[in-house]
Protein backbone atom coordinates (compact mmCIF):
# COMPACT_ATOMS: atom_id res chain seq x y z
CA UNK A 1 0.00 0.00 0.00
CA UNK A 2 2.77 2.57 0.71
CA UNK A 3 4.13 1.91 -2.39
CA UNK A 4 1.54 2.68 -4.10
CA UNK A 5 0.83 5.74 -2.90
CA UNK A 6 4.84 6.40 -3.57
CA UNK A 7 3.98 5.92 -7.29
CA UNK A 8 0.82 7.90 -7.17
CA UNK A 9 3.26 11.07 -5.22
CA UNK A 10 5.64 10.61 -7.70
CA UNK A 11 3.44 10.46 -10.80
CA UNK A 12 1.76 13.81 -9.82
CA UNK A 13 5.03 15.14 -9.15
CA UNK A 14 6.07 14.67 -12.41
CA UNK A 15 3.24 16.31 -14.22
CA UNK A 16 3.91 18.95 -12.49
CA UNK A 17 7.42 19.62 -13.45
CA UNK A 18 6.32 19.33 -17.04
CA UNK A 19 3.48 21.87 -16.82
CA UNK A 20 6.42 23.90 -15.25
CA UNK A 21 8.55 23.95 -17.77
CA UNK A 22 6.09 24.34 -20.37
CA UNK A 23 4.53 27.31 -18.94
CA UNK A 24 7.87 28.85 -18.98
CA UNK A 25 8.55 28.67 -22.55
CA UNK A 26 5.43 30.85 -23.67
CA UNK A 27 5.67 34.72 -23.79
CA UNK A 28 7.18 36.40 -20.37
CA UNK A 29 8.54 40.09 -19.22
CA UNK A 30 11.87 39.69 -18.18
CA UNK A 31 13.67 42.37 -16.44
CA UNK A 32 11.75 45.22 -18.28
CA UNK A 33 11.71 44.11 -21.24
CA UNK A 34 9.95 41.34 -23.64
CA UNK A 35 11.07 37.71 -24.06
CA UNK A 36 9.93 36.47 -27.49
CA UNK A 37 9.75 32.84 -28.24
CA UNK A 38 12.00 31.70 -31.10
CA UNK A 39 10.06 30.01 -33.91
CA UNK A 40 11.13 26.94 -35.47
CA UNK A 41 9.66 25.47 -38.93
CA UNK A 42 8.03 22.73 -36.80
CA UNK A 43 6.33 25.41 -34.50
CA UNK A 44 5.07 27.39 -37.90
CA UNK A 45 3.53 24.14 -39.39
CA UNK A 46 1.50 23.30 -36.43
CA UNK A 47 0.81 27.19 -35.75
CA UNK A 48 0.43 26.39 -32.14
CA UNK A 49 2.62 28.91 -30.65
CA UNK A 50 0.77 30.92 -27.56
CA UNK A 51 0.12 34.20 -28.67
CA UNK A 52 1.35 37.55 -27.13
CA UNK A 53 -1.32 38.61 -23.80
CA UNK A 54 -1.73 42.41 -25.46
CA UNK A 55 -3.56 43.23 -27.81
CA UNK A 56 -3.18 46.02 -30.57
CA UNK A 57 -4.62 49.00 -28.97
CA UNK A 58 -4.72 52.34 -30.70
CA UNK A 59 -5.76 53.79 -27.76
CA UNK A 60 -3.26 52.60 -24.78
CA UNK A 61 -1.20 55.98 -25.49
CA UNK A 62 2.09 54.02 -27.00
CA UNK A 63 1.81 55.56 -30.62
CA UNK A 64 3.18 58.62 -31.71
CA UNK A 65 3.19 60.82 -34.63
CA UNK A 66 6.56 61.83 -36.29
CA UNK A 67 6.92 64.32 -38.98
CA UNK A 68 3.51 65.24 -38.70
CA UNK A 69 2.78 62.38 -41.27
CA UNK A 70 3.20 58.94 -39.74
CA UNK A 71 2.01 57.40 -36.73
CA UNK A 72 4.34 54.96 -35.42
CA UNK A 73 2.54 52.47 -33.35
CA UNK A 74 5.19 49.79 -30.96
CA UNK A 75 3.59 46.38 -30.48
CA UNK A 76 3.75 45.27 -26.47
CA UNK A 77 5.55 48.61 -25.46
CA UNK A 78 7.60 48.45 -22.49
CA UNK A 79 10.24 51.21 -21.11
CA UNK A 80 12.55 51.70 -18.98
CA UNK A 81 15.38 53.65 -18.17
CA UNK A 82 18.90 54.44 -20.07
CA UNK A 83 19.29 54.22 -24.16
CA UNK A 84 20.95 56.31 -27.03
CA UNK A 85 18.28 57.86 -28.05
CA UNK A 86 17.13 61.68 -27.09
CA UNK A 87 15.31 60.87 -24.22
CA UNK A 88 17.06 58.34 -22.47
CA UNK A 89 14.52 56.06 -22.27
CA UNK A 90 14.54 52.60 -24.06
CA UNK A 91 11.28 51.46 -25.43
CA UNK A 92 11.28 47.63 -25.99
CA UNK A 93 8.47 46.00 -28.34
CA UNK A 94 7.66 43.30 -30.15
CA UNK A 95 6.91 44.95 -33.61
CA UNK A 96 6.53 48.34 -34.89
CA UNK A 97 3.58 49.57 -37.04
CA UNK A 98 3.57 52.51 -39.62
CA UNK A 99 0.54 54.18 -40.61
CA UNK A 100 0.46 56.77 -43.07
CA UNK A 101 -1.69 60.21 -42.46
CA UNK A 102 -1.46 60.66 -46.42
CA UNK A 103 -3.55 57.48 -47.72
CA UNK A 104 -3.99 55.35 -44.66
CA UNK A 105 -1.81 52.83 -45.34
CA UNK A 106 -0.42 50.37 -42.76
CA UNK A 107 2.46 48.91 -42.85
CA UNK A 108 4.12 45.93 -40.23
CA UNK A 109 7.83 46.75 -39.79
CA UNK A 110 9.00 43.18 -39.41
CA UNK A 111 7.20 39.98 -40.92
CA UNK A 112 7.55 38.46 -37.67
CA UNK A 113 7.54 40.00 -33.49
CA UNK A 114 11.29 40.08 -33.01
CA UNK A 115 12.45 41.78 -29.55
CA UNK A 116 13.04 45.34 -30.01
CA UNK A 117 15.32 46.98 -27.46
CA UNK A 118 14.91 50.18 -28.87
CA UNK A 119 13.52 53.11 -31.37
CA UNK A 120 14.17 56.67 -32.00
CA UNK A 121 14.23 59.23 -34.74
CA UNK A 122 17.76 59.54 -36.48
CA UNK A 123 17.87 63.33 -36.05
CA UNK A 124 18.15 65.33 -32.40
CA UNK A 125 20.81 66.58 -30.37
CA UNK A 126 20.88 66.52 -26.30
CA UNK A 127 22.92 67.43 -23.41
CA UNK A 128 24.45 65.43 -21.68
CA UNK A 129 26.72 65.47 -18.45
CA UNK A 130 30.15 63.47 -17.43
CA UNK A 131 30.62 65.24 -14.37
CA UNK A 132 29.73 68.25 -12.00
CA UNK A 133 32.69 70.42 -13.03
CA UNK A 134 32.70 70.64 -17.08
CA UNK A 135 29.71 72.21 -18.72
CA UNK A 136 26.87 69.62 -20.88
CA UNK A 137 27.97 69.24 -23.88
CA UNK A 138 25.83 68.20 -27.02
CA UNK A 139 25.88 65.30 -28.87
CA UNK A 140 24.33 65.23 -32.04
CA UNK A 141 23.09 62.88 -34.63
CA UNK A 142 22.13 64.12 -38.00
CA UNK A 143 19.83 61.12 -39.91
CA UNK A 144 17.07 62.78 -41.94
CA UNK A 145 13.77 61.48 -41.87
CA UNK A 146 14.59 57.64 -40.61
CA UNK A 147 13.48 55.75 -37.30
CA UNK A 148 16.40 54.30 -35.78
CA UNK A 149 15.76 50.61 -34.60
CA UNK A 150 17.72 48.06 -32.68
CA UNK A 151 16.10 44.66 -32.34
CA UNK A 152 17.11 41.03 -32.10
CA UNK A 153 16.13 39.21 -35.14
CA UNK A 154 18.40 36.13 -33.70
CA UNK A 155 18.95 33.64 -31.21
CA UNK A 156 22.46 34.18 -31.37
CA UNK A 157 22.92 32.54 -27.80
CA UNK A 158 20.27 29.84 -28.63
CA UNK A 159 18.74 29.65 -25.30
CA UNK A 160 15.26 29.49 -27.45
CA UNK A 161 14.10 33.27 -26.94
CA UNK A 162 15.13 36.87 -28.15
CA UNK A 163 16.27 39.32 -25.48
CA UNK A 164 18.32 41.44 -24.54
CA UNK A 165 21.30 39.10 -23.87
CA UNK A 166 20.99 37.80 -27.91
CA UNK A 167 23.41 40.40 -30.52
CA UNK A 168 21.18 43.25 -31.69
CA UNK A 169 21.14 44.40 -35.17
CA UNK A 170 20.39 48.19 -36.38
CA UNK A 171 17.93 49.11 -38.94
CA UNK A 172 17.03 51.87 -40.76
CA UNK A 173 13.15 52.58 -41.30
CA UNK A 174 12.16 54.93 -44.29
CA UNK A 175 8.48 55.87 -43.48
CA UNK A 176 7.89 57.57 -46.98
CA UNK A 177 8.75 54.35 -48.92
CA UNK A 178 7.91 51.88 -46.22
CA UNK A 179 11.49 50.18 -46.38
CA UNK A 180 13.37 49.07 -43.69
CA UNK A 181 16.96 48.56 -43.99
CA UNK A 182 19.61 46.66 -42.41
CA UNK A 183 22.58 48.90 -41.80
CA UNK A 184 25.44 46.28 -40.03
CA UNK A 185 27.77 44.01 -42.92
CA UNK A 186 27.55 40.21 -41.75
CA UNK A 187 29.22 38.79 -39.25
CA UNK A 188 29.01 41.97 -37.18
CA UNK A 189 26.04 43.04 -34.47
CA UNK A 190 25.75 46.25 -32.35
CA UNK A 191 27.57 47.35 -29.00
CA UNK A 192 27.30 51.49 -28.56
CA UNK A 193 26.05 54.14 -31.25
CA UNK A 194 28.52 57.24 -31.25
CA UNK A 195 27.21 60.97 -32.02
CA UNK A 196 28.81 64.11 -33.54
CA UNK A 197 29.27 62.26 -36.87
CA UNK A 198 28.66 63.90 -40.59
CA UNK A 199 25.37 64.45 -41.78
CA UNK A 200 23.45 61.31 -43.45
CA UNK A 201 26.26 59.13 -41.66
CA UNK A 202 25.95 56.26 -38.85
CA UNK A 203 28.79 55.65 -36.66
CA UNK A 204 28.70 52.66 -34.84
CA UNK A 205 31.04 50.49 -32.59
CA UNK A 206 30.26 47.00 -33.42
CA UNK A 207 31.40 43.38 -32.20
CA UNK A 208 32.64 40.54 -34.19
CA UNK A 209 30.31 37.83 -33.97
CA UNK A 210 32.00 34.73 -32.38
CA UNK A 211 31.80 31.46 -34.03
CA UNK A 212 28.28 29.69 -34.09
CA UNK A 213 28.00 27.91 -30.91
CA UNK A 214 27.18 24.18 -30.59
CA UNK A 215 23.65 23.67 -29.17
CA UNK A 216 24.19 20.23 -27.38
CA UNK A 217 27.93 20.81 -25.68
CA UNK A 218 27.99 19.07 -22.68
CA UNK A 219 30.11 21.89 -20.76
CA UNK A 220 29.70 25.31 -21.32
CA UNK A 221 33.30 27.25 -22.66
CA UNK A 222 33.72 30.36 -21.66
CA UNK A 223 32.82 33.25 -23.98
CA UNK A 224 35.78 34.25 -26.19
CA UNK A 225 36.62 38.21 -26.15
CA UNK A 226 35.15 40.02 -28.14
CA UNK A 227 37.11 42.12 -31.15
CA UNK A 228 35.55 45.73 -31.39
CA UNK A 229 35.70 47.77 -34.39
CA UNK A 230 34.19 51.17 -36.05
CA UNK A 231 31.79 51.40 -38.82
CA UNK A 232 30.22 54.72 -40.53
CA UNK A 233 27.46 54.17 -42.65
CA UNK A 234 26.49 56.52 -45.38
CA UNK A 235 22.74 56.76 -45.33
CA UNK A 236 22.89 58.28 -48.70
CA UNK A 237 24.70 55.88 -51.25
CA UNK A 238 23.69 52.96 -48.47
CA UNK A 239 27.57 52.22 -48.16
CA UNK A 240 29.80 51.53 -45.06
CA UNK A 241 33.26 51.82 -43.95
CA UNK A 242 35.05 48.89 -41.40
CA UNK A 243 37.67 49.64 -39.31
CA UNK A 244 40.31 47.31 -38.87
CA UNK A 245 40.11 46.20 -35.02
CA UNK A 246 42.88 47.74 -32.23
CA UNK A 247 43.59 44.28 -30.94
CA UNK A 248 46.14 44.24 -33.95
CA UNK A 249 48.24 46.63 -32.18
CA UNK A 250 48.42 45.33 -28.81
CA UNK A 251 52.26 44.55 -28.02
CA UNK A 252 51.93 40.86 -26.75
CA UNK A 253 54.38 40.98 -23.09
CA UNK A 254 56.86 38.73 -22.55
CA UNK A 255 56.60 35.51 -20.48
Amino acid sequence: MEKIRVGVFLFFLLILAVLTFSLSKSWRLYDGGYEVTVETPESKEKDNSPEPTDSLDLEDGNGKIYWKQYFIYPHGLVTESGGFGPDGILSHARNLYSISLKDGKVQKLFTHDVYIWDFFVGEFSKKSVSNTIDDPKEDVLQIEKKLLIFAVTEDSNLDGVLNYKDHKFVFLFDPDTNQLDSVLPTGFHFRKLLYNSSKNHLTLILGKNPETLMKNQKKKLPEPPIKLHLFDYDVVSAKGTLSGSLEAFVTQEPN
